[in-house]
C-alpha cells in the first residue's frame, strides 16, 4: 500500500442524516415521493446529484434543471450543517489518523461523490489543507460517472501518480465499495459507524481489508496493509 484515497461523506465526516433530510426535503416539494431505507442505501449514498435526481424526481432533467435543483440541495445541507454545530466534526480518532499519514509522508487524498462547492466548505469548516490538497481532491465535477461504476477511484490514483491496486480506500456505502472493487483498489476498508451495514458488506464480499467503526486504531491497522 503506497497510497490512501479518503471517501469523505459517512467516512471522514459522520453526515449521512443530514444528506438525507435535505434530500427527503428536495423530493417532497418536486416529487411527493415516499422513500424506503433500501432505496437511500441504494440509490442515495455515494451517487451524483444528477443521478439522484433523475431516479427519484424526473429522468428528463436538462442540465439547466439539474444544476438548479442541485444548487438548492447542497445550499440545504450546508445550512443544516451550520445548524448542527455538535455534529460538525471529523469523525473519531481521524485527526490523528491523518496526522500520522503526513508523519511517514503517504500520498493521500479524498475522492467524493460530492460537489466542489461542498469540497470548499469542508476545506474551510475542518481545515483540511492541513492533510490534504485541494487540487488532487476528486470530486463531481460532471466529467464522470458516479460510483457504482470505477472512475472516480482510477481518477484518484491517478492524482496521487499510483496505480489503483496500490492505493488503500476507505468507504462507508454500497455503491463506494463497490466502485472500489470494480477499479482493482488493493485494499478497501469499509467503515461502519453505526453498526447497520456489517453483514452486507460481508455477504458482498466489499471490505478485503475489513470493517471499522471510527479511526481510533487506524495507525495499528496501517501496520498490517
Amino acid at each position: 500500500m503506497k497510497g490512501v484515497i479518503f471517501d469523505f461523506n459517512g467516512t471522514m465526516f459522520l453526515d449521512s442524516h443530514l444528506h438525507e433530510q435535505a434530500w427527503f426535503h428536495m423530493i417532497r416539494k418536486y416529487a411527493a415521493a415516499t422513500i424506503t431505507d433500501k432505496e437511500i442505501f441504494t440509490n442515495i449514498h455515494g451517487r451524483t446529484n444528477s443521478e439522484i435526481l433523475g431516479h427519484f424526481i424526473n429522468k428528463e432533467l436538462t442540465k439547466e434543471d439539474i444544476q438548479k435543483l442541485s444548487d438548492e440541495k447542497e445550499s440545504l445541507y450546508r445550512e443544516l450543517c451550520l445548524q448542527n454545530e455538535k455534529d460538525l466534526v471529523l469523525t473519531k480518532g481521524l485527526a490523528e489518523a491523518l496526522d500520522h499519514l503526513k508523519a511517514q509522508d503517504l500520498p493521500r487524498t479524498i475522492a467524493t461523490a460530492t460537489v466542489k462547492e461542498n469540497v470548499s466548505f469542508y476545506f474551510d469548516v475542518f481545515n483540511l489543507n492541513r492533510w490534504f490538497d485541494f487540487e488532487t481532491v476528486t470530486f463531481d465535477d460532471g466529467s464522470f460517472p458516479g460510483k457504482p461504476a470505477p472512475d472516480i477511484f482510477l481518477i484518484a490514483a491517478k492524482k496521487l501518480g499510483l496505480q489503483p491496486n496500490e492505493c488503500l480506500v476507505i468507504e462507508d456505502a454500497f455503491s463506494g465499495l463497490t466502485a472500489a472493487k470494480k477499479a482493482g483498489i488493493g485494499t478497501v476498508i469499509a467503515i461502519d459507524p453505526f453498526g447497520k451495514n456489517r453483514e452486507t458488506f460481508e455477504q458482498n464480499k466489499l471490505a478485503s481489508g475489513g470493517i471499522i467503526q471510527d479511526f481510533t486504531n487506524f495507525q495499528e491497522l496501517l501496520l498490517v496493509k
